[in-house]
């Protein structure tokens, strides 16, 4: 925020326009509650502007504020004091959501208003109603731009805040879904290991003498081991960000049944259970084909 003195400077706003605006008090003084009435009849005309009054309570502390606004800006002492709450005002308008071009459509009208006044009460003399419009435009036109910086860097600010907790949440989820992916590798890999030991072991039926048993535990062993490190080759290109190929996992439940089918011919199981995994493996063979087929046409 600039200093008083600048925007003063800035505006043009001299010794004179000051005493300008304070004679203004004179008639406006009584006319405030007139522009109080004026000001947000034309609020409640607009629906979406009315939409941010809810209620009678809120009316009247928005319409206290504004009388004192008024008031203030009519008293002319443009301190240091007067320009902060000029700039809470635009903060308040962020806070409750106000759109800025609002502020601006009602300083509008709030100019002609008081010009209005002026003009009646000058009427016969319109060389000395000129001066006083002058000095009011540049007094209103500050205060727009104040409440219009500060709406702005608060604006901003919140704006900021909140992009500052989205990229914190994207990041740190980034981070933990990374840190899941190097689980689920460990993990695979810990399986991988377990599946050779498992294969070792079918192969170890056959110094038994168990050959039929020890060949097919081996087969299933040996399936599993196989989509293991599929699984492992598609973790590892989805990591590197490419697409997440579903295919996989389907063939991850073909395979098991597969097994299933081969443990269950060894242990001589009843023709239903045997016939619900026929069913089982045919139809996630059809939906392991349908997936191929969509792939090969994308």
């Amino acid at each position: 925020m600039k200093d008083a003195k600048k925007l003063l400077d800035d505006y043009k706003i001299t010794q004179k326009d000051i005493e300008n605006i304070q004679s203004l008090a004179s008639f406006m003084s009584a006319k405030t509650e007139d522009l109080a009435d004026y000001h947000y009849s034309k609020i409640f005309d607009n629906k979406a502007a009315a939409l941010f009054v809810r209620n009678e309570e809120v009316l009247e502390r928005a319409r206290k504020a504004f009388v004192d606004w008024f008031a203030e800006l009519l008293a002319g002492n443009y301190n240091p004091i007067y320009f902060m709450k000029l700039n809470r005002i635009g903060k308040v308008h962020v806070k409750i959501g106000l759109p800025c071009e609002y502020v601006n459509i009602h300083m509008s009208l709030i100019r002609d208003f008081v010009v209005e006044q002026i003009l009646k009460e000058f009427e016969g003399s319109p060389g000395k109603a000129a001066p006083l419009i002058s000095s009011l435009n540049k007094a209103l036109d500050m205060n727009l731009d104040i409440m219009t910086r500060s709406y702005r860097a608060a604006e901003m600010h919140q704006h900021f805040l909140s992009s500052r907790i989205d990229n914190w949440i994207i990041s740190s989820t980034k981070r933990l879904v990374t840190g899941f992916n190097i689980i689920l590798m460990i993990g695979l890999l810990v399986i991988g290991v377990a599946t050779v030991f498992l294969a070792v072991n079918g192969l170890a039926h056959l110094l038994t003498g168990e050959l039929e048993r020890g060949v097919l535990t081996a087969l299933g062993s040996v399936l599993i081991l196989w989509v293991i490190i599929e699984l492992l080759d598609t973790q590892i290109r989805h990591m590197r960000g490419q697409l997440f190929a579903i295919k996989v996992f389907v063939s991850v439940a073909l395979v098991a049944e597969l097994r299933r089918v081969l443990i269950t011919s060894i242990e001589h199981a009843s023709w239903q259970e045997e016939g619900m995994l026929a069913v089982s493996v045919l139809i996630l063979g059809i939906v392991f084909w349908m997936i191929s087929a969509a792939d090969r046409n994308s």
